[in-house]
């Protein structure tokens, strides 16, 4: 009977962070590696988003990877399918297709400490077999939705942006939009003009910019493909934008913030002439606790006569519509659930359980947390991809991904080429990191007296990243073995 076969690396997810680190495992000279995907397609989130309107709040020519620079984008902020088709383009290019297999779910872990082994099962039962296990789920794929009283009563249809339904001709029709923060910022513009009456419900008012998009001219597409010299600079402007102008106003005290307030207070009042409107959509909390959004058409919906604005809280749902506080009860046709992700709850879905049969859940009884974000004390082998205090709030994640990507290669290449049975970040290390860690973030904005994705139920930021992306860079440029414990 043949040897079942040992991966060197098993990636879970093959959206922009396990496309990535196939790359980069490649350019190690690593190719015996497996990327599994739940999805029918690759893109992560950008086949599971596809929402009228979706598109990318950080400029295309930054949301990309450096090693593959595109000079055909068709706008500043290029919308999904031309971001969907670009990590398509990379799957083809680096030759990772091979390397994929998708509509593969993946039930749950363990890590095998005699053998230092990864053993995966997958939702269809089959198992398979890694020295290495890197999740690239990241920390906006699992959706989020709330639970109402009445929910399972309503008959009308009802579902979540992220799983949009195109089969749904909503033209006509009365529909609620629960959640108004970035994925329903663009798809509420889109639907307005179709739908019969729109209504609204708002949590809390978002700090919005403009976006200021517009199309790339055919000169310039055209001179960035025979100068790669001048995307590159037009790459590092934005970037130094994010840098320079977005990133100072996370920082607790920060003389930008008025500034802030007022420019997004000018872009809402050009928009919104009514006086309680206004009111509505004007946030009550610091610029910069939530995160900060861009649109150069949202205000533009609300004045409209078929929308709605509510600020009163839901209290039900109905059989044929939506109740809230203010004792109004409002008929609808369609529900939209526009309420997010369950960002806090890293790898949710996936049950992963490290040395001592000990499982993630039970590591982040209190708030998800990780060695420079990429890995966890007690897990072995096993690193991740835009894992705890990685996300940013003024720049563009991919750039937090490669750096990571580059990291963990080295850690993978250390434990393949000397035969090491594991490799773990030492506790005391992590500790000692996290509790810098989350020092440095009662110096930000975050921490302030808001909700938000960025932190968990205890109010402890476990998403965001508290310095410079150029810091990170610095932080994850090499690996410092003697931060680990190495068996043999």
């Amino acid at each position: 009977m043949a040897e079942e076969k040992i991966l060197s690396t098993l990636i879970v997810g093959a959206g922009m962070s396990g496309i990535c680190m196939g790359v980069k495992l490649q350019e190690r000279g690593i190719d015996d590696f497996l990327i599994i995907e739940k999805s029918a397609d690759v893109g992560g989130t950008w086949y599971d988003n596809s929402y009228p309107g979706a598109c990318c709040d950080v400029a295309s020519v930054l949301y990309s990877y450096s090693f593959e620079p595109n000079p055909d984008w068709s706008r500043v902020f290029s919308p999904h399918d031309e971001i969907q088709a670009y990590f398509s383009h990379c799957v083809k290019k680096y030759g990772l297709a091979a390397h994929i297999r998708l509509n593969t779910g993946v039930k749950s872990a363990y890590f095998e400490e005699s053998t230092g082994i990864w053993l995966v099962e997958l939702e269809s039962g089959e198992q398979l077999r890694a020295k290495c296990l890197v999740s690239g789920l990241g920390q906006l794929n699992r959706p989020s939705v709330p639970e109402f009283s009445g929910a399972q009563s309503f008959t009308g249809e009802s579902f979540h942006s992220a799983r949009w339904r195109h089969d749904i001709d909503l033209t006509g029709k009365r529909v609620a939009v629960i959640g108004n923060a970035a994925s329903a910022l663009q798809f509420i513009p889109q639907i307005a003009a179709q739908v019969e009456q729109l209504t609204v419900y708002q949590r809390s008012a978002n700090y919005v910019v403009k976006r200021n998009d517009r199309d790339y001219t055919t000169g310039e597409k055209s001179r960035f493909k025979r100068y790669p010299w001048l995307q590159k600079l037009h790459r590092l402007t934005v970037y130094l934008r994010g840098e320079l102008l977005f990133y100072p106003v996370m920082r607790a005290k920060s003389w930008l913030r008025s500034f802030y307030e007022k420019w997004t207070k000018a872009y809402r009042e050009e928009f919104i002439a009514d006086p309680e409107l206004r009111r509505k959509l004007t946030p009550d909390y610091p610029v910069g606790c939530k995160r900060i959004l861009v649109s150069d058409d949202y205000f533009q919906a609300f004045a409209r006569p078929n929308v709605e604005l509510v600020t009163s809280a839901i209290t039900s749902i109905s059989s044929s519509g939506v109740e809230a506080a203010d004792e109004v009860s409002r008929p609808v046709d369609v529900i939209i659930y526009g309420t997010g992700f369950e960002a806090t709850e890293f790898l949710s879905g996936l049950d992963v359980y490290g040395s001592g049969g000990v499982s993630l859940q039970q590591a982040w009884a209190e708030g998800a947390e990780a060695y420079r974000g990429v890995s966890v004390a007690g897990f072995p082998n096993f690193f991740m991809l835009y894992g705890p205090n990685t996300n940013l709030g003024s720049n563009s994640i991919i750039f937090m991904v490669e750096r990571q990507a580059n990291y963990i290669v080295r850690c993978v290449d250390k434990i393949l080429s000397h035969q090491l049975n594991s490799m773990d970040a030492n506790k005391a290390v992590m500790r000692a990191y996290n509790d810098r860690m989350q020092g440095e973030l009662a110096k930000t904005v975050w921490v302030a007296s808001c909700d938000s994705w960025y932190k968990n139920e205890a109010g402890k930021v476990v998403n965001n990243w508290p310095r410079s992306t150029l810091a990170y860079w610095w932080h994850m440029r090499s690996p410092d073995f003697s931060d680990f414990d190495m068996r043999i």
